[in-house]
């Protein structure tokens, strides 16, 4: 009788020790799930809050950008008289030249550079050119024309361009990016070296429907008075351009600041493009359909398509004075519209908002 109540004894004893083995077990794996589940929300919630936060805009602005210097877009014979004509800047100049000093004496505009060529009277100068970005120096003898007795050196010139595209983003602080791709000269493409600008508040006097073949437009006015005047461009970069909105601030905050996706979690699928083009800020619904985070061509990283019947009748689809035109999903700013497809106006390409932001702190 002992002997089988020292047994039950024993095996109570063991029992015991199992369940508290099993219990300590359960215990160790359930503070491990509690450790990961922890650990996984803190890097969910340290990537919000050390994202930037931004105002997504759409709202479109007139564009004035200065040129550094003046641009030069081609060269021609001047008409000296007497049926004779000279070429001053042949072979010495060539479109996209930037003229950035007559004799030491920076060129600001062209009205100054047509001065400065005027007091020369017909004496050879030294020009200070931007070519290729590297600097050089050419003379050059400028000739007078009888036609429009003045001295010329046989040069188109131009210094400043203006249009309407749309912000893309607005900071707390006011900082601002917008257009999602660099301006270039209308006449030879080229990337176009500013030395500033500012953008002003544009009315929208109608809109051009996008067909195929015949990309559509928006068509607005801009009045480049104080009175209209809300800010100042500091970069133009093949990314867009960057500056610091100072006036009327409020209306181009729309909704509530969201965070800047990076290009990784951006998904294929529904997405928003957001723009004020009809008279109040709208979100129309689109779909990206390829997403290509190829930094050679970071304006062509995402491929979108307009899906929502109220934007297709409004403006055919995607249309010049759309482009920074911001483009959100799951409530963050992923893009922002670059370019239509010629042959199809409801496609297009935009470019990643991440790589914007990047571009502005560069």
């Amino acid at each position: 009788m002992e002997r089988k109540l020292r047994r039950c004894y024993w095996l109570l004893f063991f029992l015991l020790l199992s369940a508290i083995a099993w219990e300590g077990k359960n215990v160790w794996n359930m503070q491990k799930k509690t450790d990961f589940v922890s650990a996984d929300s803190r890097a969910v919630a340290g990537r919000k809050d050390g994202g930037e936060m931004v105002y997504a805009s759409g709202h479109p602005v007139g564009i004035y950008i200065k040129t550094e210097g003046v641009l030069v877009l081609g060269t021609q014979p001047v008409k000296a008289g007497h049926g004779k004509e000279e070429s001053p800047a042949k072979n010495k100049l060539k479109s996209g030249d930037y003229i950035l000093a007559v004799d030491e004496t920076p060129v600001n505009a062209k009205k100054q550079f047509l001065s400065l060529v005027q007091k020369k009277e017909g004496e050879e100068m030294t020009l200070t050119i931007l070519r290729g970005g590297e600097r050089q120096k050419i003379k050059i003898k400028p000739a007078y024309s009888e036609e429009n007795q003045c001295y010329q050196i046989g040069a188109w010139i131009r210094n400043d361009t203006q249009g309407i595209g749309t912000v893309t983003y607005v900071k707390e602080n006011g900082e601002f990016a917008a257009l999602g791709h660099g301006i270039n000269d209308c006449d030879l493409g080229v990337h176009m070296m500013i030395s500033g600008g500012s953008i002003y508040q544009t009315d929208i006097a109608s809109i051009m429907k996008g067909e195929k073949k015949n990309p559509g437009e928006i068509i607005g006015t801009i009045d480049y008075t104080r009175e209209n005047y809300l800010g100042d461009i500091g970069k133009n970069t093949i990314c867009g351009v960057f500056g610091n909105l100072e006036k009327r601030r409020e209306e181009y905050l729309h909704g509530e600041q969201m965070e800047v996706a990076k290009g990784k979690e951006i998904k294929t699928g529904n997405a928003w493009l957001r723009t004020s083009i009809s008279g109040e800020s709208k979100d129309y619904a689109i779909e990206i359909e390829k997403i290509c985070l190829n930094k050679k061509e970071p304006q062509k990283a995402l491929k979108i398509k307009v899906t929502d019947p109220s934007l297709i009748a409004l403006t055919g689809g995607i249309i010049q004075g759309l482009s920074g035109s911001p483009i959100i999903q799951n409530n963050r700013l992923v893009g922002a519209v670059t370019h239509v497809f010629v042959d199809s106006p409801i496609m297009g390409y935009g470019i990643c908002a991440e790589t914007m932001m990047e571009e502005s702190q560069g």
